[in-house]
């Protein structure tokens, strides 16, 4: 969703105020041993003041850094997750793994999903006689391709 940041932030505090009292209702039925007045929403002003400080502080040592790297999604969740929250696995080719969220398919009620294979195939390129070799794990999704972007 293409919201822009204001709006998103007018989203984050009508949640808050729809859902803020929730969470601390219930954690006050949980028993929860705290100290109230200091209760903070992420979003408040000083808090946001002390993430900017904290943010330029990091790159300033040089611990905030742009990188290309892969990120993890969680389909269970519908969110990206942590490197802690992901179970690596070195696979030797074609294997077929249980997915716990996932109760199974017509191909497999059990829940098993191959994994470790790369399928290669080549889109012709236009009014030329060349081809533009593609590898994906995912080669049912090539059917919705509509363009192939490549750097120059």
């Amino acid at each position: 969703h293409d919201l822009g940041r204001e709006k998103f932030v007018e989203k984050v505090w009508e949640w808050k105020k729809e859902y803020g009292t929730r969470i601390t209702t219930q954690l006050r039925s949980l028993g929860s041993s705290v100290d109230w007045s200091r209760e903070r929403f992420t979003m408040d002003e000083m808090l946001s003041k002390a993430v900017v400080e904290a943010f330029n502080r990091f790159h300033e040592k040089g611990l905030m850094y742009r990188a290309n790297r892969l990120g993890n999604w969680s389909c269970a969740l519908k969110s990206a997750i942590s490197d802690i929250e992901v179970d690596y696995i070195d696979l030797e080719g074609r294997t077929f793994l249980d997915v716990k969220t996932h109760k199974g398919n017509a191909k497999d009620p059990k829940g098993r999903y191959e994994f470790g294979t790369l399928t290669s195939f080549a889109y012709p390129v236009e009014d030329s006689e060349e081809q533009l070799v593609v590898a994906t794990t995912r080669l049912e999704t090539m059917l919705g391709d509509t363009a192939v972007a490549v750097h120059p």
